[in-house]
């Protein structure tokens, strides 16, 4: 990995669910780069395509991180190392589970008009989406996601990377609160 040049890295969590469509929308217009999550055992729910399309609409790079790979049959968990080396070393049933649902995943972003790649396969991360296996649970593949996101970044946003003295900031929800009154979700 080459060296880091890039001052941080603001990361917005949006909701998943699919009633955040409006919170969805507000973030993806913030955004300089994004980190999709889906889910190994669900693929691309309805929400997720409703993200994918935000991202493809507004030409936003991106990665996908396919989440709850702790859940196919039998994963041991091996956090601190690489990702392809830890499902090297999974029982056969165990990776023939994860060739099925990542390759149905690679298949359902295809027909949304995307190609991808799971991203040590990816011979060119503008051509293919990079799809990264991780485990919020144990933690397995962040490494390579957070690795990933950095390079990708100091690529594709080099320059507009810079530390600014002055603070830029946008609404990104309105509450009111009875007892606290109006709250501002601040990105």
């Amino acid at each position: 990995m080459p060296e880091l040049k890039i001052p941080g890295m603001l990361i917005i969590d949006t909701p998943g669910h699919e009633s955040f469509s409006n919170l969805r929308s507000r973030g993806s217009s913030l955004c300089d780069m994004a980190i999709l999550v889906v889910d190994i055992m669900h693929g691309l729910e309805q929400q997720t395509i409703e993200s994918l399309n935000l991202l493809k609409s507004r030409r936003t790079p991106f990665i996908i991180a396919l989440n709850k790979i702790d859940r196919l049959y039998e994963w041991k968990v091996m956090n601190k190392v690489p990702v392809e080396e830890a499902l090297k070393k999974q029982k056969k049933i165990t990776r023939d589970e994860f060739e099925d649902r990542s390759k149905q995943t690679i298949l359902q972003i295809a027909e949304n008009g995307l190609n991808a790649k799971l991203f040590y396969d990816n011979p060119d991360f503008k051509t293919y989406i990079s799809v990264v296996p991780v485990s919020g649970i144990s933690g397995d593949g962040m490494a390579d996601l957070l690795s990933l996101a950095c390079d990708l970044s100091q690529k594709m946003l080099g320059p507009q990377l810079v530390f600014k003295n002055v603070l830029e900031a946008m609404v990104m929800e309105v509450k009111a609160i009875h007892g606290l009154g109006t709250l501002l979700t601040l990105s």
